[in-house]
């Protein structure tokens, strides 16, 4: 199942809707991509965090899918020739500069905690 305010429609509610649940969401995420920026070596810039990329398992436990778009950051601050990734995700200074580094998935991060607290699209 993925994690999208979208799939809360009608009068069912969804069952993460709940401050616990919200919670083991958004920690789920986050442990997820700190992974990829310091686990990982080289570390690995996801740059397409969004809701729709984040699945929950049997236990419900998030996990970040859809690599498509990932970068393995050999230098730090790597420039790419082009903006990747979703609109309302994507970081301001990534779509001026096409610099990459751990603060675009950061600022995607945020995103996602935002459409998860609201339940609203960004």
């Amino acid at each position: 199942m993925a994690v999208s305010p979208r799939l809360c429609m009608g009068s069912n509610p969804c069952w993460w809707t709940g401050c616990q649940g919200i919670y083991n969401i958004a920690i789920g995420v986050a442990q997820g991509v700190a992974y990829l920026h310091h686990v990982c070596n080289p570390p690995v810039i996801h740059r397409d965090v969004k809701s729709s990329n984040i699945l929950l398992d049997t236990n419900f436990d998030a996990r970040i899918t859809d690599f498509g778009l990932a970068r393995i950051m050999a230098h730090k601050n790597e420039t790419v020739s082009m903006v990747a990734g979703t609109y309302g995700y994507i970081a301001p200074e990534y779509g001026y500069t096409l610099k990459v580094d751990e603060k675009t998935d950061i600022y995607s991060y945020g995103v996602v905690l935002l459409e998860l607290l609201t339940e609203e699209n960004p």
